[in-house]
């Protein structure tokens, strides 16, 4: 299996450039995005390149700004609207409230997308609207689909709603309603502990592969999905958007993890982009970490980091 890069291997032209001068913290980075972005105001790759920029330089009101203009400019697109959601999310405080309205906006223009129902759900969990998020996620549960289109995707929400269920409990939610709701989908809450890693690509008919590898040499990926150290892939999703899901129950043992992904086929946009979040559930309650990419180089192998 061939070795996985760095993030910046996979991007070529500008944004390769100006995503190089921020890794070297040049402070013209900043510079070159502004002028990018204004030459070409409707691009997205200027427009994630500035607010790259700008939470390099530690200005996340101004980075919230740059990529909710992405809604302000295509806001018939759900896919680009979770797209900026994503990178919203990540700016805590300056991002939540509107990733949480354009998620919303993203399910009701395309609910067929199943990714919308998870990213609404858990930026409702992140809000601490535990009972939203049930909601939500039940609605995402009970979407129809053709199980060729999202592989997998029934086992990763019905987890979700599991969970989400236990941490409402936590927070005192009606257990009647709760229980009843869960029964009629014959699910129970799930108060034991799971680390997961999700992985999200907004562009569709291209396929990004999801891959971890633990400290012992083990490798989860798509031809392979469990880790003999505990751990499975759920499914292989080829038809864009994911999600992919990889989850170990309890507690991990055989960290650091690394963390991959390949880009399998480019579709007709000819870049993936999108996010890598791992969820961390202790029975009670969550905890996230937010890891956004986009690739441009077909069949590369792009690092993401480790999760210890």
């Amino acid at each position: 299996m061939p070795r996985f890069n760095s993030a910046a291997s996979a991007l070529r032209g500008d944004l390769a450039k100006i995503m190089r001068a921020i890794g070297k913290h040049d402070p013209t980075a900043l510079e070159q995005a502004h002028a990018w972005r204004d030459a070409q105001p409707t691009d997205v790759l200027a427009i994630i390149a500035l607010g790259e920029a700008f939470e390099a330089a530690h200005d996340r009101t101004a980075a919230a700004r740059v990529y909710g203009s992405l809604i302000d400019l295509y806001p018939t697109r759900a896919d680009y609207r979770r797209f900026a959601g994503e990178r919203l999310e990540r700016l805590d405080v300056a991002g939540a409230p509107l990733a949480l309205d354009t998620y919303r906006r993203a399910v009701a223009d395309r609910p067929d997308q199943l990714t919308g129902h998870r990213l609404l759900a858990y930026a409702l969990v992140r809000s601490n609207d535990l009972a939203g998020a049930f909601d939500a996620i039940l609605v995402g549960v009970d979407q129809k689909h053709p199980d060729d289109r999202y592989r997998g995707v029934d086992r990763v929400l019905r987890r979700d709603a599991q969970m989400i269920a236990a941490a409402y409990l936590a927070r005192n939610g009606d257990r009647a309603t709760i229980e009843k709701a869960l029964a009629k989908r014959h699910l129970k809450a799930f108060t034991g502990r799971s680390t997961r890693v999700v992985l999200y690509w907004e562009t569709d008919a291209n396929d990004v592969d999801l891959h971890v590898r633990d400290a012992h040499g083990g490798h989860s990926w798509y031809s392979h999905l469990p880790l003999e150290s505990g751990g499975e892939l759920y499914a292989d999703v080829t038809t864009g958007y994911g999600p992919e899901c990889f989850e170990i129950s309890g507690t991990p043992s055989a960290g650091p993890y690394q963390l991959g992904v390949h880009y399998y086929r480019q579709g007709p946009m000819g870049y993936g982009m999108g996010l890598l979040q791992i969820v961390r559930f202790d029975g009670r309650a969550f905890a996230f970490e937010d890891r956004p990419y986009v690739i441009m180089q077909d069949e590369a192998y792009v690092s993401l980091g480790t999760m210890r």
